[in-house]
């Protein structure tokens, strides 16, 4: 890494765990927002016995296609935060980058679409069934393009990240935060999720090394009890691949035993303490 790189992983440290934290948490409020609008179109399917390509919306139909506080809560909480965080953690370098462009255009397709739903919602109770049929052939036409559009930006996003994140490898704050976090950005797979993200930001070592690394910042920083948790979800996790005989993995099993006795040793001590306390 050269020299340039060092000095701006460094003053990025602590802004690294916020963009990761906002990229996940941003395609799962995204991927909410989708399945409700797949759920109402596939509802609305069933109901008129007719091929999706062919459903005629009337107007209390299209305005409830969406969630406006859904969409607004997914742009301002999640989404327009993520592009302001890419942009200044990426643009100090001067430098294009592929990450920080993909979230851009998604702020845009998604502030475009909360567009079109309000043009829906605004459109006055007395207008005609004429001009409410050209609007609605209009966002009919747009609102799945731009579904899956996101949802193919959000995905190549992702995989970008997922480059990057060794970058990320020796960041205690990431670590640690992506393990006690893990069902937040994850709540439909934290398991094999967790190991996914991990595999990824230790490509040499795998999993277990991350699992590993995550264990002994927790040790590092005196979080004993975080430790022994990670290290036996890592252990847990292992089991279930080829992994689990590999030396990262003795070592978790170790560092467990290595707590259990220091545990055990710390209780034997405390209660000779409070009886010497008593006796005397």
């Amino acid at each position: 890494m050269v020299a340039a790189d060092a000095r701006r992983l460094e003053s990025q440290r602590g802004h690294s765990w916020r963009l990761i934290e906002l990229h996940y948490c941003s395609r799962h409020a995204f991927n909410a927002v989708r399945r409700d609008y797949e759920a109402t179109v596939a509802k609305l399917v069933a109901e008129r016995g007719k091929p999706r390509e062919e459903l005629r919306l009337n107007p209390s139909e299209t305005r409830d296609l969406f969630n406006s506080d859904a969409l607004r809560d997914l742009i301002v909480r999640w989404v327009e935060p993520l592009r302001e965080t890419a942009r200044g953690y990426f643009r100090e370098s001067n430098v294009s980058e592929p990450y920080d462009t993909k979230v851009s255009r998604i702020y845009h397709e998604l502030s475009i679409l909360l567009e079109e739903h309000l043009s829906v919602l605004n459109f006055p109770r007395a207008g005609s069934a004429r001009e409410f049929g050209r609007l609605f052939r209009e966002v009919s036409e747009y609102y799945p393009i731009r579904l899956r559009r996101m949802r193919d930006l959000f995905a190549r996003a992702e995989r970008r990240l997922e480059e990057l994140l060794p970058e990320f490898q020796d960041d205690p704050i990431v670590l640690r935060s992506s393990f006690l976090f893990r069902t937040a950005l994850w709540p439909e797979a934290t398991p094999s999720s967790l190991l996914r993200f991990l595999a990824h930001m230790f490509p040499k070592g795998g999993a277990g090394e991350g699992f590993l690394a995550i264990a002994q910042s927790f040790f590092r920083a005196g979080f004993f009890d975080q430790c022994g948790e990670c290290a036996r979800i890592g252990v847990a996790a292992l089991s279930k691949q080829a992994q689990a005989r590999s030396g990262r993995a003795k070592d978790l099993r170790e560092m467990i035993s290595e707590l259990d006795s220091l545990r055990a040793r710390a209780t034997t001590e405390q209660a000779a303490l409070i009886e010497a306390e008593y006796d005397a």
